[in-house]
């Protein structure tokens, strides 16, 4: 047929596709063919939607059939006959918080760079409705690995339906991978996130500081979880005593420092348990007169060009970020490739140091001899 001919009239009886048989699994361009009366070459232009001419009376029926059918166009196996890249999906907390742009950045950079693969963010905006909402998605679009980034928000509601989801998106062939321990049967690629605390609370312990505080917002998750469990534990040990600043703004958990300064004159450390969090305290720290480091030290959680740009420079943990997104990418790309995969692995952290700790001790003399 010439392309500038349209396709208007049904094929012959003999040829007509008959409804589809009930049987598992996602429905076909042959389901949707039989089912609207069309050949599949029909379909098939409709469905590419490539400007191929196709009868709008006829394009509609197709249309509606798929609809109902809940078909979707195998985008990964067109684009894997055409040559082109694998797709995988990047499921990140808010893209608005430096945490999120920075994995986004790791993962789709190295998409491009080291593997034939095609990386699609979704941003989730810390509602674990839209988590659920955009693996959903990313699995009609035939990922061929999904990548799941939300931190530090709620992932206790709605986990059983998030559990569900990816066992059927695994059992389809879609490798899940995980940036933060989410009690979840997939692979993880994060830091060790009892090291971190432990690491946070050996900076301001190691400094001589007797009495600290602890930011650390909403426990709605195990990385929270882990690592306010091993701050605790590693102050316990060295004898500091030490509080949990309880958030007083669902969203500002760092508008706590100020109440907690003004009953607790002693303390001379804070732990931010999340670099958005540090910003917010040396901002509550100033706003009650004292200063940061002088006045209070601020070991920071995370890593952002925030902390290094901050006034002062912050002390934080760097959770490896860049390294946590290549890793799970390239365990999918093993797994997509039929190759043997990298083991699950944990990532280290490090120590940056900046100017936002002080020696309390010498602090103490300092102020002894004025």
């Amino acid at each position: 047929m010439k392309q500038n001919e349209l396709v208007s009239t049904p094929e012959p009886e003999n040829d007509m596709p008959q409804p589809p048989a009930n049987r598992r699994g996602a429905p076909t361009l042959v389901d949707v063919a039989r089912a609207a009366g069309v050949s599949v070459s029909t379909a098939g232009r409709v469905m590419r939607d490539n400007g191929w001419p196709v009868d709008p009376t006829m394009r509609q029926r197709v249309r509606e059939t798929a609809l109902q059918l809940g078909y979707v166009t195998n985008i990964l196996a067109r684009t894997l006959r055409a040559g082109g890249p694998a797709m995988v999906g990047l499921v990140a907390g808010n893209m608005l918080d430096p945490y999120y742009g920075e994995i986004a950045e790791a993962v789709t950079r190295h998409a491009e760079a080291a593997h034939p693969m095609m990386a699609m963010v979704c941003n989730m905006q810390r509602d674990p409705l839209l988590e659920l909402k955009y693996c959903r998605q990313l699995w009609e679009h035939r990922v061929a690995g999904l990548i799941l980034a939300g931190g530090g928000f709620d992932q206790v509601t709605h986990r059983d339906e998030l559990a569900t989801i990816l066992d059927q998106m695994a059992s389809s062939g879609v490798v899940v991978t995980l940036l933060s321990p989410r009690e979840l049967d997939a692979p993880q690629f994060c830091v060790d996130n009892r090291l971190v605390g432990e690491m946070a609370a050996a900076e301001l312990i190691k400094h001589g500081h007797r009495r600290v505080g602890i930011a650390i917002g909403r426990v709605q998750n195990l990385v929270r979880r882990q690592r306010l469990e091993a701050m605790m534990a590693a102050f316990d040990a060295a004898g500091v005593r030490h509080i949990v600043l309880e958030p007083i703004l669902a969203g500002a958990p760092e508008a706590a420092v100020s109440d907690a300064l003004a009953k607790n004159r002693d303390i001379t450390g804070l732990v931010a348990s999340t670099h958005m969090i540090s910003m917010g305290i040396i901002n509550e720290v100033q706003r009650v007169g004292l200063s940061v480091p002088d006045d209070i030290s601020v070991v920071a959680i995370g890593n952002a060009k925030l902390l290094e740009w901050s006034t002062p420079r912050l002390t934080h943990i760097d959770l490896n970020l860049e390294a946590c997104g290549h890793a799970a990418l390239d365990f999918i790309a093993a797994r997509v490739s039929g190759l043997a995969q990298p083991p699950e692995q944990m990532i280290l952290p490090r120590l940056v140091l900046g100017d936002s700790v002080i020696d309390v001790r010498a602090l103490h003399g300092r102020k002894a001899t004025t």
